[in-house]
């Protein structure tokens, strides 16, 4: 592998490029072999490679090892990485594909992990191009790119902000009613999800989106996996939202598509939408005065 790594400074650009290929694909197989590179301080190398005026074809073998230098790292290791974001910042910004693809690939690593990972992330300055590239054609762009944006939700309610703030909602909300792609729409769902787990203020910004409509209207007719997460968006919302927002809730259909849903033998589904069902009913209980006896309303 170090001979690969020594060869990168070869002038014969040929060369130089198969010795990356190469470490590519020993990083894409071999697990090991990252905490050799960052060791050895290859990385720094393997970054050199993106200064300059790389040809494109150097850039999406370089960016390809790098992905893969990111994947599964262990905890310890991501302070050795930290130094790639700046570089991964500006590969997001790439006209071509398969580099925009490596760079998102590599953030979305580089995200799945502690707040403090997340956090790096975020001051990085990538946030605003990733909600930029959620109007990308190419799905090999736009799933590493939800991916990222997934992670960034997943943690606490000011990293759900943060996304909030970057005006990413609409583009989300495009998404979920426009692209027929069944590897974009659960993805999106698990989105929604995590932010209607944050705050009321949050859960409303969903709602002011008009997304629960078509959150209801997948949990009804979209295949298991999409219904799924769709319903533990509308359950999250259920569990912290204020007794309107609740309400909007069932305006939109939501009883409905949960009690449909109790037909299913999956019992992760079933425990969400009875906590769904259980906290819409719970605001009917508050409203009940003494005269309505054991209506709920």
């Amino acid at each position: 592998m170090l001979i690969f790594v020594k060869l990168f400074s070869s002038p014969n650009e040929d060369v130089c490029e198969r010795a990356v290929w190469n470490l590519g694909n020993m990083l894409s197989n071999i697990a090991t072999f990252r905490g050799l590179v960052l060791a050895n301080g290859a990385l720094f190398l393997v970054l050199q490679l993106f200064c300059g005026h790389a040809k494109l074809s150097m850039l999406q073998k370089a960016s390809w090892a790098l992905s893969n230098i990111c994947h599964f790292l262990s905890q310890p290791n991501f302070e050795h990485v930290k130094p790639a974001l700046p570089v991964l910042r500006q590969l997001i910004h790439s006209q071509d594909d398969e580099v925009l693809s490596n760079a998102c690939r590599a953030l979305s690593y580089l995200s799945d992990g502690s707040d403090d990972n997340i956090q790096a992330v975020i001051e990085a300055g990538v946030c605003p191009q990733l909600v930029e590239l959620l109007t990308h054609s190419s799905s090999l762009v736009l799933i590493p790119v939800l991916h990222v944006i997934g992670n960034i939700v997943s943690r606490d309610d000011i990293h759900i902000q943060c996304i909030i703030d970057r005006q990413a909602l609409p583009y989300l909300s495009n998404l979920l009613t426009t692209n027929q792609n069944k590897g974009i729409i659960p993805e999106v769902c698990r989105i929604i999800s995590n932010i209607m787990a944050g705050n009321k203020e949050q859960i409303q910004s969903v709602i002011n989106g008009n997304m629960v409509g078509p959150l209801v209207h997948l949990m009804q007719s979209a295949d298991f996996g999409v219904r799924y997460e769709a319903a533990w968006a509308i359950a999250n919302a259920a569990s912290g939202g204020t007794h309107d927002q609740k309400r909007y809730l069932v305006s939109q259909g939501c009883i409905k598509a949960f009690c449909d849903l109790l037909t299913y033998s999956d019992t992760s589904i079933l425990m969400v939408c009875l906590e769904g069902l259980d906290n819409i009913l719970k605001v009917g209980e508050a409203k009940k005065s003494p005269r309505d006896c054991n209506v709920n309303i």
